[in-house]
């Protein structure tokens, strides 16, 4: 069984890199700006553990996290939303899956054994609520 070992975020109609997996749900459905979409990349390498939102655009990643540089109400206003991600193994166990779910309010929640970060990933923006969901191994 492979983890999710790496994580990006693409632009418009930025293609996925070879062999990484485009998850099809736009990060700013409803709000206008830019069209968003995270990618990832699963093998044998060093899994992810933990992924992090951080909330201000100055904002660096805690120590061992890797902040992806695209601020995910580009174009849409509200507040500026940037991941982080971990392969630190004490941080969490590792990351077989991820997806986005979209609702019209912020108690959508995924169906087990997927869980939800709770960061509104269109916060201050309108639009639909989006969360990035995981299920791990």
């Amino acid at each position: 069984m492979s983890n999710v070992t790496n994580l990006t975020v693409l632009i418009d109609s930025e293609p996925a890199p070879s062999g990484w997996i485009k998850i099809d749900k736009d990060l700013n459905a409803g709000a206008g700006g830019a069209y968003l979409y995270f990618a990832y990349e699963k093998g044998a390498g060093d899994p992810i553990t933990n992924i992090i939102f951080l909330l201000n655009k100055d904002e660096s990643a805690p120590p061992s996290y890797h902040r992806i540089d695209v601020d995910l109400n580009k174009g849409a206003g509200g507040a500026y939303i940037y991941a982080a991600f971990t392969r630190e193994p004490a941080l969490g166990s590792p990351i077989e899956d991820l997806d986005v779910i979209l609702g019209d309010n912020s108690g959508i929640q995924p169906q087990a054994p997927w869980r939800r970060i709770d960061v509104d990933l269109n916060k201050g923006a309108g639009g639909k609520y989006i969360y990035l969901v995981y299920r791990t191994a």
